[in-house]
């Protein structure tokens, strides 16, 4: 029952629309229909600067982190804590429109393994400085962490769960993908 109750929670958690909340607190626009069309905080660097971007991306990594804090206090899994993922990309509020969950993600990351976080967020901060595009850097810094994780340790559930996280992530990019490889995809630094 405390399982099936924390992953509830987690999920509900996750749902909390930051990014929309605060461009429409901001600017009273809908960011589903402003630049990307995504609800993260990408999207709100490019529609409302970058001290808003960086209030998104902050409280989106809480509910990751809080997630899996929580999960690991009461002796649960931390797959469970995913589900704040899972809630984040589809969130109920937005019509099942949310974010990518890479903020997210991280959060959990965080609590998993934080030598493993350095490692991602160095890989992000890296790639988004090389070539302007969040997109490309998130992919690949969540598509790396695995590796960053054998670094440190080599349990098989830990790593399987960043893979997850991965590959949900890698799905929720599916159109950044595309505009990558026409050479369309948005720069992070330029406004949309």
């Amino acid at each position: 029952m405390l399982a099936f109750l924390a992953g509830l929670f987690f999920y509900l958690l996750g749902t909390i629309p930051f990014s929309y909340l605060i461009v429409r607190w901001r600017q009273g626009g809908d960011i589903r229909r402003l630049g990307s069309g995504n609800s993260g905080a990408s999207n709100v660097v490019r529609q409302s600067g970058l001290i808003y971007g960086i209030a998104a991306f902050a409280l989106d990594f809480l509910k990751g982190a809080l997630s899996a804090y929580l999960a690991r206090r009461w002796g649960l899994p931390l797959w469970l804590a995913g589900l704040a993922v899972v809630g984040h990309d589809w969130s109920p509020w937005l019509r099942f429109r949310g974010g990518k969950g890479v903020a997210t993600s991280l959060g959990l990351i965080l609590v998993l393994s934080w030598p493993t976080l350095l490692i991602t967020v160095g890989i992000w901060l890296l790639t988004v400085m090389l070539s302007g595009w969040a997109s490309l850097a998130s992919l690949l810094a969540l598509g790396l962490s695995p590796l960053a994780l054998l670094l440190r340790e080599s349990s098989l559930s830990n790593l399987l769960f960043l893979v997850g996280l991965a590959l949900l992530a890698a799905g929720r990019h599916h159109k950044n993908i595309a505009r990558l490889i026409r050479g369309k995809e948005r720069s992070l630094f330029k406004k949309t």
